[in-house]
């Protein structure tokens, strides 16, 4: 059975995980001695923080703003990030594989039946009483 959310879970989880790292950042920059930029991010973590608590349907607009900027973020990063890991990566990888005779997968094997013969353990009735 799906657990029910509350009415305002989106606004409630935007307000304490952005609130959260914003106040985390800010206590990094803190510590690396940028006071003036640490205090703006601090404060605007803390309202976040205490609207995502206590009343966190006032977050209904800049939650909605977040999200759809992440939605717009994730598409786009998943695009680039997938591109340059399969351009830069994945197919001069494969290249150099097929060019050294690497087979990974193991897809031509030379006289192989199709099977392979299954442990000794499987074939006790036994074992499936006790399989961890």
């Amino acid at each position: 059975m799906k657990k029910k959310q509350r009415p305002d879970f989106m606004e409630r989880s935007f307000g304490i995980s952005v609130g959260t790292v914003l106040l985390l950042i800010a206590g990094l920059l803190i510590w690396r001695g940028r006071i003036p930029t640490a205090e703006v991010l601090g404060g605007v973590g803390a309202v976040l923080l205490v609207l995502g608590l206590t009343r966190p349907r006032l977050l209904k607009w800049p939650s909605a703003v977040w999200w759809k900027f992440a939605m717009i973020l994730g598409y786009v990063n998943a695009r680039v990030i997938l591109t340059v890991a399969f351009a830069i990566v994945l197919a001069p990888l494969g290249l150099v594989w097929r060019v050294i005779g690497k087979d990974p997968l193991a897809r031509h094997r030379k006289n192989w039946p199709g099977w392979s013969p299954s442990p000794e353990r499987y074939r006790n009735p036994d074992h499936f009483n006790r399989m961890y």
